[in-house]
């Protein structure tokens, strides 16, 4: 939807809005200042009818309510384990010690293009070559670290041993995935027609309201009234926590920001 490309936290309430009053004014003018509806005056609706597209689309947004809440708690879950990745990799030795520099400025590297391209930038929409050049060159440098050892023994004092050689390229691993999964998450491109076929249900539950009132002009506007003003936030609650990265309750990268500062 155009709303996603904007920031703000007021855009997805107005987006929201605009879409609830545009489908009540499309609804009453179809009913009220049409003649496609003029049956019911002498044949109307019975009342129970109106619940069963509002139940649909109840059910419909307590779906896209629950994708919105797994998706935040993913979010969160992603960045931990990403955190937890990178802790691994500097809390376990590199030896020859060369190489543990090497490793700690491609970490610092990677957590800078994190930080400030795809985070704050790009609200994780999209990757960062040199954050990707940088997870590259970490993995490269813990196989060449383990290569000089296997090497040259007799003349290194130390070496990184096998355990910690494994523990380290699985914490890279952990770093990859958690990374894609962040990325994955930013990236709401597939949800555009979910809320297509939501806005077309809404606009079909609008209409049945109102033509359940097509005999009181007056009951049927408040009822309209009511039944988009439930439909705007549910809408506004979906769309703030559709994308853990933007809007109001954002998630931001506090503890890669921590550790970057202690590099």
């Amino acid at each position: 939807m155009i709303y996603e490309h904007l920031n703000g936290w007021f855009v997805p309430i107005l987006a929201s809005l605009t879409w609830a009053s545009l489908i009540g004014l499309a609804s009453f003018f179809l009913v009220y200042k049409t003649k496609l509806f003029d049956a019911l005056n002498t044949c109307p609706l019975v009342p129970p009818f109106l619940a069963l597209p509002a139940i649909m689309f109840a059910f419909l947004m307590g779906f896209m309510s629950t994708e919105s809440w797994q998706n935040y708690s993913h979010g969160r879950a992603a960045l931990i384990n990403e955190t937890a990745a990178i802790m691994r990799i500097l809390n376990v030795p590199i030896e020859p010690e060369v190489f543990q520099t090497k490793s700690n400025t491609y970490i610092k590297s990677y957590l800078e293009n994190v930080v400030n391209e795809e985070w704050l930038a790009n609200n994780n929409e999209s990757s960062s070559l040199k954050a990707q050049e940088a997870l590259k060159n970490i993995e490269i440098n813990i196989w060449q670290a383990n290569a000089a050892c296997a090497e040259g023994p007799g003349k290194l004092t130390s070496c990184s041993g096998s355990v910690a050689t494994s523990a380290l390229i699985k914490a890279v691993d952990d770093l990859q995935i958690a990374r894609q999964e962040r990325l994955s998450l930013g990236y709401q491109g597939t949800s555009r027609m979910k809320w297509l076929l939501g806005i077309m249900l809404g606009f079909i539950s609008a209409l049945s309201v109102v033509a359940v009132h097509k005999h009181n002009q007056k009951t049927g506007v408040i009822a309209l009234i009511l039944f988009c003003s439930s439909m705007w936030v549910t809408f506004s609650m979906v769309t703030l926590y559709i994308n853990p990265y933007k809007w109001t309750q954002k998630l931001m990268p506090v503890p890669l920001i921590s550790i970057l500062e202690t590099l």
